[in-house]
């Protein structure tokens, strides 16, 4: 109970690793059981940014081409000197963004930059559910089964 408490600090689960790996699988096992978990966090932390960077580029596009589609031909064509049948290449050059739409888009378009991180975050909370269930089903090794002497 008490590790859960301490877990949920900011880095309190890489200091209580090693106590809560010894006490759920013996302290003979306690440093081989805390490297398979690091071979599965570390790996996390380096691809978990560029997922959700990802994700909201997904999100960035699909608004851009939504506000797009509500501007004039012709308006969107004088304000960015070219169709919006190359809006990929607009968006690529940086030349076409959110907040350039937001200025030509009829009075009353919802600003879609708020939700950008939506899928996202609706991605995390998915993992993080996925996890908490796996660690609500962890359970104490049987005392028998550790080494003589813990």
């Amino acid at each position: 109970c008490c590790y859960r408490c301490i877990a949920g600090v900011v880095q309190g689960t890489v200091a209580l690793r090693p106590p809560i790996c010894g006490d759920l699988f013996g302290m003979r096992t306690e440093g081989l059981m805390s490297a398979y978990q690091l071979s599965v966090v570390m790996p996390a932390a380096l691809i978990g940014p560029q997922v959700v960077a990802h994700f909201r580029d997904l999100s960035v596009n699909e608004a851009i081409v939504d506000l797009s589609a509500r501007i004039p031909a012709a308006e969107f064509e004088s304000a960015f000197g070219a169709s919006s049948q190359m809006l990929p290449q607009l968006v690529e050059a940086k030349t076409v963004t959110i907040n350039r739409l937001m200025k030509l888009v009829p009075e009353g378009t919802p600003d879609p930059t708020p939700f950008v991180y939506d899928k996202s975050l609706y991605l995390c909370a998915g993992l993080y559910s996925l996890a908490f269930l796996t660690n609500a089903t962890l359970q104490p090794l049987n005392k028998s089964l550790h080494s003589k002497g813990e």
